[in-house]
């Protein structure tokens, strides 16, 4: 009784009595769900982050019964009289976004519903060029007002979005409503389990964003065989605009065709960009009375057989699993720069030149600083287990426009490798021509990279003796798929112990290179005993010793990512001594403290990356 108390006294256990409303019912169609504006850093804008105005609807009143919701959405108090005389939005709390909800106060940690966000922000001339409303992330779905009227819809907690809001905005003060509710319907991606906390809320940066009236939209710039390859296009479609690009030294040119687009090309010159040397290469773009900049790497990567290659040269990747929660006692989903730094510095100073971002896209701002730290990247999206509705196709259209919104974000990212679309799902036909789907699609937006997904249930097919298991990754996933990658955690959620992994191999029928993409067992940070008991760091660095011999025989194993580098929020981790809804599984707790497998991982990396 006494760690139950410890659980849920004072507020956090009312807050418990209101977690959980209704399942949401609505869908956003696709002609309604707002897109992203790309390269958003390289524009002039106004940030909207700061304190907003916010209330809480549990029960969705805002939509019920005849209010005035006009009213509600625009005005700072309600009516004298009628259905909405008891709000206020002087009145009402104040949170200051971008954050989750979760973390702003105790009361509302298990909270999973709508919440009303508001603010005012000033135009001086809202007639000069376009504006736009961007979005870095809201969690999950997003309603917006401005001005009263309801201008947008997104749903998705972790791509980017924009509203052209040019002829909306009015000179002088202007208002906006958001809408922000984390719940999660029947055809969601992800569905409402998941093994991560669900912050709800205005989670990343919110923008008022100025362009030209006639502006450069999009950029892609790449290496291809030796030569730097760029797309620059136009909005609107002009053909005829003179393009030029400096990247670095080099200097570029081409004329935008009927569609808007130049397609430059030129043999590189320049300095490639590697984990060892993080060289990045100052850009400027200038087309018509248009100017932007960005700093981008160049290099390749491909496989040969079951061989990865990196700027033409073997690659082992020496990685890490994480989640986009910063180090500190309260879990949240509110990172800063400094979050990510400190977050990206720990998997450097274990001596990684990898990192998987699970199980979503983190912010651009991570992304960033990878390419900077010189930290290769894998991303994914949020398409995880099996109760995802493979047979649905709204959820395979939210999930192709995830992937699309990821990818045109972060293809100039020169420390992404990979493009992962799915985690841990089922072996059956519907999910593989979903996947499939999706795999097609990732090829046509980025050639440049490798295609993966985070396998299980992967096959045992036997040894040659007794006691034997030898696992075949033989998912028919595999076939689409350019680097494998197995999640398996043996001597954790399996009957052997961790001194039998010896009797275990994989192998796969599949030319392809192989990653140990998850592998673990959770530790309560400070806990010490024999290496044979379960919580312990001792069993926990134990068991990698062991795994990691298993993943030095592994015939085509090109590196590992193991789960994972931090301790993270999951209300599905119950137990109440040593986890108390943290995942456990993190070489660092959730306040930093290094465990003894972290010594164990980093010394096997130091070993690697001195072969």
């Amino acid at each position: 009784m006494t760690t139950r108390r410890s659980l849920l006294t004072g507020s956090a256990l009312g807050a418990l009595a209101f977690a959980w409303p209704a399942q949401a019912q609505w869908k956003v169609e696709p002609a309604r769900q707002a897109r992203p504006l790309l390269h958003v850093f390289a524009r002039r804008k106004l940030s909207l982050d700061g304190q907003w105005r916010y209330i809480i609807d549990p029960f969705d009143a805002a939509k019920r019964g005849n209010n005035d919701r006009r009213t509600f959405w625009k005005n700072f108090r309600p009516p004298e009289t009628g259905p909405l005389v008891e709000y206020d939005w002087a009145e009402s709390p104040i949170m200051d976004l971008p954050r989750d909800w979760n973390s702003h106060t105790p009361e509302l940690i298990w909270y999973n519903g709508p919440v009303y966000f508001r603010r005012t922000f000033m135009v001086d001339n809202p007639g000069s060029g376009r504006k736009f409303l961007a979005f870095e992330a809201v969690n999950y779905h997003a309603t917006i007002w401005l001005n009263g009227e309801k201008i947008g819809e997104h749903e998705g907690g972790f791509t980017p979005f924009a509203i052209d809001v040019t002829t909306g905005l009015i000179p002088g003060e202007n208002a906006i409503v958001v809408c922000a509710d984390s719940r999660h319907h029947a055809e969601a991606v992800p569905s409402d389990y998941t093994d991560w906390h669900n912050y709800g809320g205005v989670t990343r940066s919110v923008w008022l964003v100025d362009l030209p009236a006639n502006h450069i939209a999009d950029w892609f710039i790449r290496l291809d065989n030796g030569f730097v390859l760029a797309d620059v296009q136009m909005n609107p479609k002009s053909a005829g605009i003179a393009v030029e690009l400096c990247i670095g030294s080099m200097k570029l040119s081409a004329i935008t065709d009927a569609a808007g687009m130049a397609r430059l090309r030129k043999r590189n010159r320049l300095a490639l960009w590697s984990p060892e040397s993080p060289l990045l290469h100052e850009v400027r773009i200038v087309a018509g009375a248009d100017e932007v900049s960005d700093r981008i790497g160049l290099r390749s990567i491909e496989t040969r057989g079951r061989a990865l290659l990196f700027n033409g040269q073997p690659l082992y990747l020496r990685g890490i699993s994480l989640h986009e929660e910063p180090i500190g006692p309260i879990g949240t989903r509110r990172m800063t720069g400094g979050d990510a730094q400190r977050l990206l510095a720990e998997a450097k100073a274990l001596g990684c030149n990898f990192v998987r971002l699970a199980h979503y896209p983190h912010s651009e701002l991570t992304l960033r600083l990878a390419d900077e730290m010189g930290l290769i990247v894998w991303s994914e999206i949020p398409v995880y287990w099996e109760q995802i509705r493979y047979d649905s196709a709204h959820t395979l259209t939210l999930a192709r426009t995830m992937l699309a919104d990821m990818i045109l974000r972060d293809r100039n990212r020169c420390a992404i490798g990979l493009w992962s679309v799915a985690n841990e799902t089922p072996q059956e036909e519907p999910r593989t021509r979903f996947l499939k789907t999706l795999i097609e699609d990732a090829r046509a937006l980025d050639p440049t990279r490798l295609i993966t997904a985070a396998l299980n249930k992967n096959a045992d097919v036997g040894g040659a003796t007794d006691g034997q298991s030898v696992f075949s990754v033989t998912d028919p996933l595999g076939e689409y798929l350019d680097v494998l990658a197995v999640n398996q955690y043996e001597a954790w959620y399996s009957k052997r112990k961790a001194n039998e992994l010896d009797q275990v191999s994989f192998t796969t029928p599949y030319d392809k290179p192989l990653i140990f993409s998850e592998f673990g067992a959770d530790a309560l940070a400070g806990n010490r005993g024999a290496k044979e008991s379960f919580w312990t760091e001792d069993f926990q660095a134990w068991l990698y010793e062991e795994t990691l011999k298993m993943v030095e025989r592994t015939e085509g194993c090109v590196g590992l990512s193991p789960w994972l580098l931090k301790d993270f929020r999951s209300p599905r981790r119950w137990h109440g001594k040593y986890q108390q809804f943290w995942n456990r599984k993190g070489l660092i707790n959730e306040t930093g403290t290094r465990k003894a497998a972290f010594v164990v991982l980093q010394a096997f990396y130091a070993r690697k990356a001195r072969q």
